[in-house]
């Protein structure tokens, strides 16, 4: 074979290889490029949330929850329900309502957002049952509370200032999950407060949306009605008749980190 032919052979298999390495460079993008499901069954727990698209009309997205299930496998195929007739109220940012109480990718029925209350028909050791349009369905206890805590808080306007080195605020009256934290505040901090309870206070609190904007595409900010322990707090009016000091010391010890 002369030298010439060799030389065309091998630019000819150099420029086979070039063609093949950009191929799989191609694949290997569209592979890692994000994807949003067509229906939240499809691939794990979506929520439906409101939105913008660039030209300023309104659109839903899908966004994922799986976060906001209960850390340990809670998983339990034939649990021992008993009947009750209750409401609870959706602590976590986001929960997943399922066909049943295995936490699976395919089972997932709705997903209630923070503050949603349920009517429960029953309830095992993890689990509650709920009538969800008619069918019986299931939710963690662990993402939920009882929404008869937050009935019982007493309406109150007043002033109140942080004690605490950095106090927890919470989308619940309760420090028996993390999943009711949306903040904290520090000592010296005054917020508004609009309603107690015999250890907690119900309080004005700044969050920015995570699904709206303003004209210049930064985050709105919200005011949000959220709790924090009384055992951190003082009033600032002269006279109110709330009961700020009572509360657990073990629990009330868990929302300050001084």
């Amino acid at each position: 074979m002369n030298k010439k032919v060799l030389m065309l052979l091998v630019a000819a298999l150099l420029l086979t290889t070039a063609v093949a390495c950009n191929k799989d460079s191609g694949n290997d993008k569209e592979t890692n490029a994000p994807t949003t499901p067509a229906n939240p069954s499809d691939t794990g727990d979506y929520i439906v949330v409101p939105g913008t698209d660039e030209s300023g009309n309104s659109v839903t997205y899908l966004e994922p929850v799986g976060t906001q299930e209960p850390q340990t496998d809670i998983s339990d195929p034939n649990p021992t329900f008993t009947d009750v007739t209750k409401q609870v109220v959706v602590v976590a940012r986001a929960a997943t309502i399922r066909t049943s109480t295995v936490i699976a990718d395919n089972n997932g029925r709705a997903w209630p957002q923070e503050n949603q209350i349920l009517d429960v028909t029953g309830e095992s050791d993890k689990w509650y049952r709920i009538d969800y349009d008619g069918t019986p369905c299931y939710i963690a206890k662990d993402v939920v509370d009882d929404y008869a805590v937050i009935q019982a808080f007493t309406p109150l306007n007043d002033e109140v200032e942080i004690t605490g080195g950095s106090v927890n605020v919470r989308s619940y009256p309760s420090s028996a999950t993390e999943w009711s934290i949306r903040g904290q505040l520090t000592a010296g901090t005054k917020v508004t407060r609009v309603a107690v309870s015999e250890g907690w206070s119900r309080i004005l609190f700044e969050v920015e949306s995570e699904t709206e904007t303003d004209e210049s595409g930064n985050a709105k900010v919200e005011i949000k009605q959220y709790y924090i322990s009384n055992n951190w707090i003082k009033s600032l009016s002269a006279d109110t008749s709330a009961d700020t000091e009572a509360d657990t010391p073990a629990e009330s010890a868990t929302e300050a980190a001084n």
